[in-house]
């Protein structure tokens, strides 16, 4: 009988260290990022990110920390000049470089520090919201996303009209209802402001052939 009575009570204890364990590997699964809902069909806000000092960020991809953790994010419809040459990125940045008109291949990598420099300051000097719905980018641990500052422009629009980035990625339909193409045709408009303006890019000398 008393054999019985501890083997009941070594099963309790057993199922008790069962149930302890899993409400903590649910709690580690809310908290990870990588545990993140799939949201495809609607956004999802963070505005308490902060910009992660990376050597991988550029004008259109960065680190941001933020209460579920950490994640890199790749910006929607813009897509910045690389900042050094990659050898598996040669064919790119010549893509990049004929976008601007031409532009020479240390030119283009000019253009792509600018635009990190310019993403880092507005990232590190004003607030910012993010909409993001986890979207990834091809296989990578990227995800597609907006930023927005608290002057309701989203930093894709910062970069075009300062002539730091081409409008060439994937696009999205935008958290207030518009439409992908009437977004992108906007930040076509920005576009060609500033190459009437030579920002950027657009104010760069072609090289001389």
């Amino acid at each position: 009988m008393k054999r019985r009575s501890r083997g009941a009570r070594s099963l309790w204890m057993l199922l008790w260290v069962v149930v302890g364990l899993l409400q903590f590997w649910h709690h580690y699964l809310e908290k990870s990022p990588q545990a993140r809902p799939e949201a495809k069909n609607r956004f999802v806000q963070i505005a308490d990110a902060r910009l992660v000092a990376d050597a991988n960020n550029d004008g259109d991809s960065f680190k941001i920390s933020y209460e579920g953790g950490e994640q890199v994010l790749r910006l929607y419809f813009v897509d910045c000049p690389e900042k050094r040459l990659y050898p598996l990125i040669k064919n790119r940045m010549k893509d990049q470089a004929a976008y601007f008109g031409g532009l020479s291949i240390p030119q283009t990598e000019s253009l792509g520090l600018e635009a990190k420099a310019f993403t880092e300051k507005l990232l590190n000097g004003q607030h910012f919201t993010i909409q993001t719905r986890w979207e990834r980018v091809f296989d990578s641990a990227r995800s597609y996303a907006l930023v927005f500052f608290d002057d309701g422009e989203e930093l894709s629009e910062k970069l075009v009209k300062a002539g730091l980035c081409r409008i060439h990625t994937k696009g999205t339909f935008m958290p207030d209802g518009r439409r992908e193409h009437d977004f992108e045709n906007h930040l076509r408009e920005l576009e060609r402001e500033a190459r009437k303006a030579h920002r950027g890019a657009w104010g760069r000398p072609l090289p001389v052939e």
